[in-house]
């Protein structure tokens, strides 16, 4: 399964600098380079970026690891800002990352590489209830927007979107023998069917982050108060945060969201 071994804060403006140009299908793209918590964060768009630099400054500090060496689950890794941030909170931690848009999986590796993040594994891959391939919906080229792509049709399938096949893995293999400190879910509509099918082994995770993504074309497949349910019968307190943030999908996507009644909720989870 490939476990890794044991072994400045730029806030929303960030200060360009050209790194190199990629030719895609005749598009010219820049990826560019900013700090962040002190290590170098490439990215190519910039207004994604700022929306997860903005997600990580309000993260909450909800729990301390246990363990010295902590392991963390990051499902929905998109470009690394967030394993950028749990190595700048826990500099020990040993970390496995999925993203299964591989254009934003190839920065997220960019970004590990570069910064020679020790113990830190990406797995290009979407977290499903179910191994196989399937098709992955959103903004998917270089350059886009990746945030709310997903596997689930109602949820990535918005205007100007597209299609492709990505690789699915269950996270159940991750969770059986190991014990977890911190399991981040942010799946884009995914996360009640992967609780689901990891349920047996929640009581192997400390903390947790569900993000929860709903629509009216999602309530029978994913909604927060089954997701609540499922949390608490594994026996953690949880805190639920109902909001949609202006800047956690693009502007464009505002009619989208008012259209479908497209919610996000926050689920922090502790013991």
């Amino acid at each position: 399964m490939g476990f890794p071994d044991i072994c400045g804060d730029c806030h929303c403006k960030l200060r360009h600098r050209f790194v190199l140009v990629k030719n895609f299908w005749s598009r010219t793209i820049a990826i560019h380079q900013t700090n962040f918590r002190g290590y170098k964060l490439f990215y190519e768009n910039k207004e994604a970026t700022q929306s997860m630099i903005r997600a990580a400054d309000d993260f909450p500090s909800f729990f301390s690891p246990r363990d010295d060496f902590p392991l963390i689950i990051d499902c929905g890794a998109n470009i690394g800002v967030s394993v950028l941030e749990w190595k700048y909170r826990w500099p020990t931690s040993r970390i496995i990352c999925f993203e299964p848009d591989p254009f934003a999986f190839e920065i997220l590796e960019t970004n590990i590489k570069k910064n020679d993040l020790p113990n830190v594994l990406g797995v290009c891959a979407a977290i499903s209830n179910q191994e196989g391939q399937a098709i992955f919906h959103g903004q998917i080229n270089r350059g886009a927007d990746s945030r709310g792509n997903s596997l689930r049709p109602q949820w990535g399938r918005r205007p100007d979107s597209t299609h492709t096949m990505v690789q699915c893995v269950r996270l159940s293999p991750y969770l059986a023998d190991h014990r977890v400190s911190f399991l981040k879910l942010d799946i884009e509509g995914m996360e009640e069917a992967v609780l689901e099918e990891i349920s047996p082994l929640l009581g192997n995770v400390d903390a947790a982050y569900v993000e929860v993504h709903d629509n009216d074309q999602l309530s029978s497949e994913n909604t927060v108060e089954r997701i609540e349910h499922l949390l608490v019968d594994a026996k953690f307190q949880i805190e639920t945060e109902h909001r949609f943030q202006p800047h956690a999908l693009p502007k464009h996507l505002r009619a989208w969201q008012s259209a479908t009644n497209a919610t996000q909720s926050q689920i922090l989870c502790w013991r």
